[in-house]
């Protein structure tokens, strides 16, 4: 799974990056990135320009970096063999072609991978069952909806077994049920020892999906591990306690002898309030409640989700 830049880059990796940089012209889309992946099931996060097509196409070596080295399946350079048909990649753009059927496109894909025309047709026509295109397996793709073009980019890189499967916000377009029935498959290539890795600028969809997460912004690693691996990070930063009491200005004097408090907000009904220590301010808190016989209706705490953590991240590095 990702590993903290200072991590060693383990051997067994599906794909890693040294210090990595690309630019474009006097813009750099990706500066000094360090990763490693291993199977599982990556969520790539970040706004818009983030960098995170530019990452993608690295990752499945459509573009070269221009400093630093970027190694598949245990260390094989760019150009070698064994990666013909062992990255998979569904891009943002729809580069579909027109003429062609669904049907036609995925068969032919399988083909060109050494799989028999009957056994690529069997395997072409069961995924797009799966992804509800039946019908429109024999039609021409200039005559599909997006979302069904979509779904046929989805098929296709899930076509071929592939050890690293690359997927630019692959959920648009999507109505609930193919999300679902795309997640699935993308489980499923997880368990079976796929590296999958899912780009999204919508923090709370592939905070569903992904186990491991990769956070860019202006082309920088912010962050990178389970959830649970940033939030322990930024803890301190991230989280806001909002308390509703009768007495908030007693409350607050006695958080404030007690607790490292970094942000205090006084309002009619109770107070916010933010600590360097959020574990330190959760041992002081019952204590200052005692201490002024304050009565607390309701603590809340707001920050640790997903989009706050990103947010506190960020921040680190404008």
């Amino acid at each position: 799974m990702p590993k903290l830049p200072d991590a060693p880059l383990p051997d067994t990796s599906v794909v890693r990056l040294a210090r990595v940089s690309k630019q474009f012209g006097a813009r750099a889309a990706i500066t000094d990135l360090t990763l490693a992946l291993e199977p599982g099931l990556v969520g790539l996060l970040g706004p818009n320009g983030a960098g995170k097509t530019t990452l993608l196409h690295l990752l499945a070596g459509l573009t070269v970096p221009t400093s630093g080295e970027v190694r598949w399946l245990g260390g094989l350079p760019r150009r070698d063999p064994q990666l013909d048909h062992a990255i998979a990649l569904a891009s943002d753009g729809d580069q579909l072609p027109r003429r062609d059927t669904p049907l036609q496109y995925l068969t032919l894909l399988l083909q060109t991978a050494g799989v028999t025309r009957l056994a690529a047709e069997d395997r072409a026509q069961k995924l797009l069952g799966r992804l509800g295109l039946v019908t429109q397996a024999t039609q021409p793709m200039s005559g599909l909806s997006r979302g069904q073009r979509q779904r046929v980019k989805i098929a296709q890189a899930f076509a071929l077994p592939a050890k690293l499967v690359l997927l630019d916000e692959p959920l648009n377009a999507l109505d609930p049920v193919w999300r679902l029935e795309v997640a699935a498959l993308m489980h499923e290539a997880a368990q079976g020892g796929a590296c999958v890795v899912v780009s999204s600028h919508i923090l709370q969809e592939v905070e569903q999906l992904a186990t491991w997460l990769v956070l860019l912004f202006k082309g920088r690693l912010v962050a990178c591990g389970t959830k649970p691996d940033i939030a322990a990070r930024l803890r301190s930063q991230s989280t806001v306690l909002t308390i509703q009491t009768d007495q908030p200005r007693e409350l607050a004097r006695e958080l404030l002898l007690h607790a490292p408090l970094t942000t205090l907000r006084l309002s009619p009904q109770g107070l916010q309030v933010q600590a360097s220590d959020v574990d330190a301010l959760c041992v002081a808190l019952p204590k200052a409640v005692v201490a002024t016989g304050a009565v607390v209706q309701e603590v809340g705490g707001e920050g640790d989700d997903l989009v706050s953590l990103f947010s506190a991240l960020a921040a680190q590095v404008r």
